[in-house]
Parts: C-alpha cells; sequence; structure tokens
C-alpha cells in the first residue's frame, strides 16, 4: 500500500481528496418526500388550470386554448389539447382541431397498408419518396408544409398537399418525375385520419394518427 501511495505522488493524492470533498453526497442529490409531493400537486394544478379552460362551453374559447396549447413546448400539454379536441363530439371543433394541428406544422406519419395484390403500386411510391415498407405495412414521415390559403403546400412550391373540408383531410403528394399519390382520409372517433390511398392504379388502406 506504502508503494502505492509513493507510486501516485502527493498531488495525486490531493487531487483524490479534493474530488471526494467536492463530489455531492446521495442524500444531497436526493428529493424529500415533501417536496415530491409539492411539485406534483403543483403540476396536477397546472394541467387541472389548462382543462378548465378546455372546458369552456363557447367553442371559440375551445379552438384559440386548443391553438396556443399546439404551440407549446410541454408535450403533455400539446397531449392534453390534441386529446381534447379530437376526441370531443362538436364537428366543428374537431375540424379546428385539425386545423390548429396542421398551422402548428411540423411532421405527419401516413401508414400504408396492403389490401391485396394492386397495393405494390402504393408501396412502391412509398420508396419512392423516402418511407419504407415490408410489402404489407409502410410507412412515410413528411412535413405538414406551409399554409396557403385553403391548403399546406409540398416542399414549399404551388402544390397543395394538405387540404380540410370539415372532418375529411385530401392529401396529395409526389407529381411530375416523382410517383404520386392521393388520400381521402376522414377523422375517426379515436384521432386518427383513415381512407384509401392511391398511385398507378393500384390502391391500399391509409392512416395518419393526428395524436402523434
Amino acid at each position: 500500500m506504502l508503494k502505492y501511495t509513493r507510486r501516485i505522488g502527493i498531488a495525486g493524492i490531493l487531487g483524490i481528496l479534493a474530488w471526494g470533498a467536492a463530489a455531492p453526497s446521495n442524500a444531497q442529490n436526493e428529493m424529500s418526500l415533501e417536496d415530491f409531493q409539492a411539485q406534483v400537486m403543483a403540476g396536477a394544478n397546472r394541467i387541472a388550470q389548462y382543462q378548465q379552460t378546455l372546458q369552456n362551453p363557447d367553442p371559440r374559447v375551445q379552438y384559440e386554448a386548443v391553438r396556443l396549447l399546439l404551440k407549446s413546448k410541454d408535450p403533455a400539454l400539446v397531449r392534453i389539447a390534441k386529446e381534447h379536441a379530437l376526441f370531443s363530439t362538436n364537428p366543428v371543433l374537431r375540424n379546428s382541431a385539425i386545423l390548429a394541428i396542421f398551422e402548428a406544422g411540423g411532421n405527419l406519419r401516413v401508414e400504408v397498408t396492403s389490401t391485396g395484390e394492386d397495393s405494390a403500386a402504393v408501396f412502391q411510391w412509398v420508396g419512392t419518396v423516402g418511407g419504407t415498407h415490408d410489402g404489407r405495412v409502410g410507412n412515410y414521415i413528411f412535413p405538414i408544409g406551409e399554409k396557403n390559403e385553403e391548403c399546406w403546400l409540398q416542399n414549399r412550391v404551388n402544390s397543395c398537399q394538405l387540404r380540410v373540408s370539415g372532418t375529411t383531410v385530401q392529401f396529395v403528394n409526389g407529381g411530375g418525375r416523382t410517383l404520386a399519390a392521393q388520400a381521402s382520409l376522414t377523422l375517426g372517433a379515436d384521432g386518427v385520419l383513415r381512407g384509401t390511398i392511391f398511385s398507378q392504379g393500384g390502391k391500399a388502406n391509409a392512416a395518419i394518427d393526428l395524436k402523434e
């Protein structure tokens, strides 16, 4: 032990002692039960206040609340806003939810599932635009795009990619030198847009989960 101490030197020993003195103990890092409970209750009360605003009987207030919460950087608040609006029985609010989600920007994921042999053409489109598939199920993630009057543009060009009519969304992707696909998707009670997607004479089932 003495030989090892001499080998690391006095400077090394002082460094070890300094590290030990500076390192916080586990006891210092641990949150007390009282602090934990206080933070939980504060967070719960904060969420309850947002939910209370969302329950306002005026649909205009609800729409504005959803629109603002969807822009929040807090994933919990975004989730609350999406579920409140998408699961609403009010078709106007459900339409407003779709519009607010699209206006918030970001990406959407369309899931394609085979309906039979003629789905191969749709999966070819999935692969061409950069998605992935195994011949039975495919996924393609795409940016919502910029809004231009009644639609959201594809790749910032004058080509409408998403158009909303009530609780139905028209989706068009590709064209020109790129394989094109189009679909008419209707919002279900579970917050998922579903319908049939067509490409090159083939078709498949398509779904976009707006809660994601």
